[in-house]
This record gives C-alpha cells, sequence and structure tokens, in this order.
C-alpha cells in the first residue's frame, strides 16, 4: 500500500514541482532584470539630471557676450579712439568699465571681464577681488594675451560668433592662479560699423560651483568623474588626481591611464554610452556648452561597482527562490496529507481482506470514504457475512 501512496505522491510532485520551478525560475530572472534595468536607469536619471544643471549654469554667456559686443558704450569707446582725444578716451573708458562692472555685478558667476585690441592687448579689465568686490584692472597690470586661445581662436571667428576655451586653471600674469580657481573664457571677435574688427571681448567664468556641484553628485559606492577632451580629471573623488593635463598642473593622472579600456570610448562619445562589465557599469554623458556650436564642457563618467548596483535585485531573486522552494515544501505537505488520506480506506480495506483470508470472520468491515473505496468495502463487508453464515452452517 505504501507503494500506490508514492505513487500518488509523486503523481502529485510530478504535477506541481515542475510549474513551480518554471515560475520561480522566471518570476526571479524577470525581478532581477527590472530592477537591473532600474538601476541603470537610475544612474542614467542622476547624469541627465546633473547635465541639466551644469547647462543651466553656463545658460546665456553666450547671450551676454554679444550684448556687450552691440553696447553703444563699446562703440563709444571706438569713436574717442578714433579722435584721439584723451578727454573723450579716457571718460569712454571709464563708461565701459562701468558696463563692465554691472555685469559682474548681476552674474555673480563671471569672475572678470574684458576687451582687447586687435593686437590682444587688454585695454579695460573689470574682474572680482578678494571678498567678491570688483575692482577695474589699473593700466600697469593689463597683460597681452595675443598668443592665447581665447584670443587667436576668436579673431578667426565671423561676427556673432563665440569661442569657449576648454575647462582650465586660471593664470595671471602667465603664472597658476593660488588658490587654483578652475575658469571658462567666453570671447568674441568685435567689429565697429564700418565692419574693422577692433579686437575681442572675453568673459571668464568660474566653473568651481559647477565642479562641486559635480562632486557632491554621487551617492554612496558611486564613481562621479568629470574629465576633459584629453582625459584629464576636472573632477574626481581624490582631488590630487585632478587638473593633470600639460597645460596645468601636468601630474598625468588622466583616464586613460586608470581606465584604459574605456577611455577611447569614453573620450570619443557623441551620445551617451553605457558600458557594463562583470565588475563596473558605466555610464558615460558628453556634456554640450549651450550656444556653442561643436563645444563640450567635458564627460561626466558616472561609475557604479556591479556588485553594489545589483544587489538589491540579487535579493529579490534569492527571496524568489526561497518563495518557490516553500511553495515546493508546501506542495508536497500537502500532496502526502492527500496521498495518506486516498489510500487510508484502502490500506483498511486490504487489512480486513487479509483476516477473511486466514478465516477471521468475526470482525466487521467498516469503510467510510463516500467513494468507489467503500462500496467496494460493503461488498466485501456481504462476502464476510455470506462466507460466515456458510462456515456456521457447516459446523452446524
Amino acid at each position: 500500500m505504501n507503494s500506490i501512496r508514492n505513487k500518488i505522491l509523486l503523481a502529485i510532485a510530478l504535477v506541481t514541482l515542475p510549474p513551480l520551478a518554471a515560475l520561480g525560475w522566471y518570476g526571479g530572472n524577470q525581478v532581477e532584470k527590472a530592477l537591473r534595468e532600474h538601476g541603470m536607469q537610475r544612474l542614467e536619471t542622476r547624469i541627465n539630471v546633473l547635465s541639466a544643471q551644469l547647462d543651466k549654469s553656463l545658460a546665456g554667456i553666450d547671450g551676454d557676450l554679444l550684448l556687450l559686443a552691440d553696447a553703444p558704450s563699446l562703440s563709444q569707446y571706438w569713436l574717442a579712439l578714433d579722435s584721439g582725444d584723451a578727454v573723450l578716451i579716457e571718460a569712454a573708458k571709464k563708461n565701459l568699465a562701468q558696463n563692465f562692472t554691472r555685469l559682474l555685478q548681476i552674474r555673480g558667476s563671471y569672475h572678470q571681464v574684458a576687451y582687447l585690441d586687435a593686437a590682444g592687448m587688454e585695454k579695460i579689465r573689470a574682474q572680482r577681488a578678494s571678498g567678491d568686490s570688483i575692482v577695474v584692472t589699473p593700466e600697469s597690470r593689463l597683460e597681452n594675451s595675443a598668443s592665447r586661445a581665447l584670443f587667436t581662436e576668436a579673431v578667426k571667428l565671423s561676427k556673432g560668433r563665440v569661442h569657449v576655451t576648454p575647462l582650465e586653471l586660471n593664470r595671471t600674469g602667465g603664472k597658476l592662479e593660488e588658490p587654483h580657481r578652475p575658469v571658462l573664457h567666453y570671447s568674441t571677435p568685435v567689429y565697429d560699423a564700418s565692419s574693422k574688427r577692433r579686437g575681442v571681448l572675453e568673459i571668464t567664468v568660474n566653473a568651481k560651483p559647477m565642479l562641486e556641484l559635480v562632486a557632491a553628485a554621487p551617492e554612496e559606492g558611486e564613481t562621479l568623474l568629470f574629465v576633459d577632451s584629453s582625459g584629464s580629471y576636472m573632477s574626481h573623488p581624490d582631488a590630487s588626481r585632478t587638473w593633470g593635463g600639460t597645460t596645468d598642473l601636468g601630474t598625468a593622472h588622466n583616464l586613460s591611464a586608470d581606465f584604459p579600456r574605456l577611455s577611447a570610448a569614453v573620450l570619443s562619445a557623441k551620445e551617451p554610452l553605457r558600458d557594463e562589465s562583470a565588475e563596473i557599469i558605466t555610464i558615460a554623458r558628453p556634456i554640450p556648452v549651450p550656444g556653442v556650436r561643436d563645444r563640450t564642457l567635458g564627460v561626466l563618467v558616472d561609475m557604479m561597482p556591479t556588485n553594489a548596483l545589483y544587489a538589491r535585485a540579487r535579493e529579490l531573486r534569492n527571496f524568489f527562490w526561497i518563495l518557490t522552494g516553500a511553495a515546493l515544501v508546501f506542495a508536497l505537505v500537502v500532496g502526502a496529507l492527500v496521498a495518506y488520506y486516498l489510500t487510508r480506506p484502502i490500506t483498511a480495506l486490504t487489512v480486513a481482506v487479509d483476516r477473511m483470508s486466514r478465516g477471521e470472520l468475526e470482525e466487521p468491515i467498516r469503510i467510510t470514504s463516500g467513494d468507489e473505496t467503500q462500496r467496494l468495502a460493503e461488498a466485501m463487508e456481504r462476502l464476510r457475512k455470506s462466507m460466515k453464515l456458510m462456515l456456521d452452517k457447516f459446523e452446524d
């Protein structure tokens, strides 16, 4: 009888175990896949939000520069220069410097505004000094920037076009400013009414708040890097590794040295890049300079260890498997109870028939199951009574 019970239990197991195992495998994999994708999207969302914040920080700078290029005070200064009248020149110069100062007062992120003549010599410069005060630089301290990209690239442009230098550490008198100040130089050529190029206007933007925004963005376990076109770090969790390019500190710390497999793809990326290895998930996004065609501020590179990003997915997958295992155990227990319930009357009937075969006809067969087993038991009970009656007559 145990054989029948085991067969029933095996049948129940074969019916329940494969579907439950398949459901556990499929459900666990789908949950893990969904959570993995959610984790990846979370990284992409954060880098997209940060990109939008950087874009907002730079929005409108090109417009300010072009408005300043068309300011009447600049035209008046050129007219005064052409007149040769020292009094008019000084008055026009003062008026233009006031415009520069006013712009610095309005735009807290601007570090300096300068006008350079056609030879690249600064003629007027207003800048933010210590304590956030604004000063007009004395003529004796004005610099010649004829060899700097902010001038050499800008003078090649047509009216209304803007050049933006790569993000770099500011220099004063040819030397790096202390403490280091990361800046962007926006510059545009300026022309008088006769379309004669009269020099370049330049706005220097303090990029430190933007880099602080990047440094504060990553979550625990996440590494967020900001690199320039050569792979040098402008933002790195280890500040000593920043500004390693030859034009800045020259320490040679860069993305290519630290992540050779990734660097080529990251630095050449024109669109957001996703890379997944066994150890690291990487999202990279180039940050365009708003209003300036074909110019990027740099590339944001967000890295997260695979184990950290997918930890929740694995936890839920394992929980799903535990839940499936519990369901399997429950199914087997229920199956065992069902098998016992189904085979108990058959077991009792077998015992009764065994007694009858040994001539033990005194004990009635009482089995209640409400199915064919009970009807078989009733028939066997009638047979027992008939056999006992025949035996009693024979003995008489």
